[in-house]
């Protein structure tokens, strides 16, 4: 009859063993894979390089941007990711050199926001995978040193992407909500190994009153203390201050002050450390300028104490029940006893010097 179709054959799956990249050995199908899936520069999802000009805009538009995305452009375009979609037996075998292998970072204003979105996102057995990330420092930072606010709100424009991501409200104080939410989320996978608190090109950290026409309540401070309190309590994560060329240090006790925090300094070339200089009769104190021409590196010797990674937790006291003084019962704030013997515990001692847990071997009791 005319118009008539044929009926169309039901179509069978193939099976996997018919691929011809799942018949290839393990070896060769492994290579594949890192080539495909693994960039030797760092994937940076949350550029401080917020905006560039866009060039194909006409003359009565000059003053529009695009953002500016050589990282995800990178991941869409020359990375095979859709080989993941591919089968089960695929991304199992694939996923892991994408998400272990490549180095993610998330260097610009605000990046805590883009860390924490993006960890929600991938779920925990990705994040597992993950054993290293960069994001932008937490340390009391200065807002841009030039043209603050137009970087300031390029940056936001650039890092709300319409991606299919998880939520987070948009309250007050975004950055350091994101850093407490993305601390119970590290304690809680306890997987990553590594963290580069990174200040970029055009920012400072620093203890001075003012700066650049912000107060100090424009400020990220080191000292707050909630904040402070969490990123010290993964204490099994080596923390990494690292100063990019155009960037720099200002605190009054120079790269000691970061160590102090448990935390390794490593300043790359073109970067500056001030340091508080000598005061004058007038009370007046300047700071010292010194230009890093070199790759320099100050490890926290903390670091050393690296086998008492959870010796807090072990301590821990328990908080007893109290009277509150508008009736009913609440628990007081727990604390730990830095001074204690720890008696069947391969005749370690731990005790309290400064603030600080020292091991002594059995032998030395």
């Amino acid at each position: 009859m005319a118009g008539s179709t044929r009926p169309r054959r039901p179509r069978r799956p193939r099976s996997q063993l018919q691929s011809p990249l799942l018949r290839l050995p393990p070896e060769i199908r492994t290579k594949i894979y890192r080539y495909a899936l693994v960039r030797d520069e760092p994937i940076d999802l949350w550029p401080h390089k917020w905006t560039k000009p866009d060039e194909s805009a006409k003359p009565a538009v000059t003053l529009l941007k695009v953002r500016h995305q050589e990282s995800l452009e990178y991941v869409r375009k020359e990375m095979a990711t859709g080989l993941l979609g591919t089968c089960r037996q695929v991304y199992n075998e694939a996923a892991m050199f994408f998400w272990a292998d490549n180095h993610f970072r998330f260097t610009g204003r605000s990046g805590w926001q883009g860390l924490l979105r993006f960890f929600l996102t991938i779920g925990p057995e990705a994040r597992s995978r993950i054993h290293r990330v960069d994001v932008h420092a937490p340390i009391y930072m200065r807002w841009p040193v030039k043209d603050s606010d137009n970087k300031d709100l390029n940056g936001r424009s650039k890092n709300f992407p319409k991606m299919h991501m998880m939520k987070i409200p948009e309250e007050g104080h975004l950055d350091r909500q994101a850093i407490q939410r993305l601390c119970v989320v590290l304690a809680q996978d306890r997987t990553l190994k590594e963290i580069n608190f990174i200040v970029p090109e055009g920012f400072r950290n620093g203890d001075e009153d003012d700066f650049g026409g912000y107060q100090e309540d424009h400020d990220m401070e080191l000292d707050s203390g909630i904040r402070l309190q969490r990123l010290q309590s993964l204490d099994w994560i080596k923390m990494t201050v690292v100063v990019e060329r155009g960037g720099y240090l200002a605190v009054n006790e120079g790269p000691s002050q970061i160590m102090a925090e448990g935390w390794d300094l490593k300043c790359l070339p073109g970067s500056s450390i001030w340091e508080k200089g000598a005061e004058d009769k007038g009370g007046n104190v300047d700071y010292e300028k010194h230009e890093v021409n070199e790759t320099r590196i100050w490890r926290s010797p903390s670091r050393g104490l690296d086998y008492l990674v959870g010796v807090k937790e072990l301590l821990q006291e328990v908080g007893e029940d109290s009277q509150h003084a508008n009736g009913g019962k609440h628990k007081g704030a727990s604390k730990t006893k830095l001074e204690r013997t720890l008696k069947g515990f391969n005749g370690c001692r731990f005790i309290g010097c400064d603030g600080v847990l020292l091991h002594l071997p059995a032998e030395l009791h």
